[in-house]
């Protein structure tokens, strides 16, 4: 497998816009939508609406990908340049609540569809013999999140909430740049053709959902694993004001331990690659769930702010080894065919655990309080753990 360094810095960029359109769209989403008179409960339902479509959309445009894998490229640009034109509605316009909301939901939508795409596109170039650098690539668009994310905030205190759609368009229309200058090197593009032909020899009919479910039955055990684990991850995040504020914490210190996660995950994300080679995927997979747990129960136990930091620096364990080791696990365990079908179900889970996590969480919060909301917490993230031990495989001697 070749490298080549080029490519490595387009797709590096491909995670970096990325990451950094997504922090200004989900970061910043409520701080929008209250300013324009949206109430947090309209918001909640909003972003939960959101997570439901796109458990639908992700399968959808995997499917669509994985009848070839060729059209994976303009894919994602159509996707993105849908998201852009709909940005646009929201930028020039002051629209009426529930158009706006509808608008907003379709941008939030393509954004998050395209997620399990673009962990695809690391891997379409190695039927090039190209290899491509993942880790490294979504470190970097971590650290773009957190860099993003404090960047915008001086620049909503001093322009307005206008500016957040303005960042997300902006950074989706370099986006689509950089997909669109992706192009293989001329002496790599006979082993493409090679294995077509073999493809063509050896054509096999595209899974439905449940046609995949049915012969990947471990695999998707292990996506059950993976939505209990980040149930919690998703209510910490997603609630971190609510568990802060009982320790004294404020929006300020909020901000630094968002930041102090995004961070830490650059290094171990950069290194993967090197861990990967003496690691399994399947091992470090176990590891990252273990860390999890440890993760939540410090959140759980914390009784200042400076224990929730501690917490957060876990995330160099936890999350940071997780998604690159999942976008490989799925590389390793899944047939050629149904590759992006198998990023998409990850994705798929986490989505659907955000789901649960914002529905879930809020009438919990109300009604038995943070504290025995993080106890349940820690109890599903060590189900989830146990879950994901038992069900994961190791390597398969042939993926065909």
């Amino acid at each position: 497998m070749k490298k080549n360094g080029i490519l490595d810095v387009k797709y590096s960029l491909t995670q970096i816009l990325y990451f950094a359109s997504y922090s200004a769209l989900m970061g910043y989403a409520s701080v929008y939508l209250l300013d324009r008179g949206v109430s947090n409960s309209l918001i909640g339902t909003t972003l939960a609406l959101v997570s439901i479509i796109a458990v639908f959309t992700q399968p959808m445009a995997a499917s669509a990908a994985d009848k070839k894998v060729i059209r994976l490229q303009p894919l994602i640009i159509v996707i993105l340049a849908l998201a852009v034109i709909l940005s646009l509605g929201l930028y020039f316009f002051k629209l009426p609540t529930i158009i706006l909301l509808c608008v907003f939901v379709g941008v939030v939508t393509c954004m998050m569809t395209i997620q399990p795409l673009l962990n695809s596109l690391a891997f379409l170039f190695e039927k090039y013999g190209i290899e491509v650098n993942y880790g490294l690539a979504r470190g970097l668009g971590s650290a773009a999140y957190a860099l993003a994310s404090a960047v915008l905030g001086y620049l909503v205190e001093d322009f307005g909430t206008s500016m957040i759609p303005l960042f997300y368009i902006i950074g989706n229309i370099l986006l689509i740049v950089v997909v669109y200058t992706y192009v293989v090197p001329k002496n790599q593009r006979h082993v493409v053709h090679r294995e077509e032909n073999q493809h063509e020899e050896v054509k096999q009919e595209q899974l439905s959902f449940f046609q995949f479910c049915s012969i990947y039955k471990k695999f998707m055990i292990f996506v059950v694993g993976v939505i209990l684990v980040f149930f919690t991850h998703t209510i910490i995040n997603n609630f971190f004001i609510q568990v802060i504020t009982p320790i004294g914490g404020t929006e300020s210190q909020m901000g630094i331990a968002v930041f102090i996660a995004a961070i830490v995950e650059l290094p171990a994300m950069a290194m993967f690659n090197v861990m990967r080679k003496k690691i399994d995927c399947s091992t470090l997979l176990k590891i990252s769930v273990i860390i999890f747990g440890l993760k939540h129960l410090l959140t759980f136990l914390a009784t200042n702010v400076f224990m929730v930091y501690v917490a957060q620096v876990l995330q160099v364990g936890a999350y940071a080894i997780f998604i690159p080791a999942s976008v490989y696990y799925v590389n390793e365990v899944i047939s050629k065919p149904d590759l992006v079908k198998g990023q998409s179900m990850v994705t798929v889970g986490i989505t659907a655990s955000g789901i649960i996590a914002n529905l879930a969480g809020g009438i919990l919060l109300d009604t038995i309080g943070v504290h025995d909301l993080l106890m349940i917490g820690v109890v599903v993230s060590v189900i989830g753990a146990l879950i994901v031990f038992m069900s994961i495989e190791k390597k398969r001697a042939s993926i065909e």
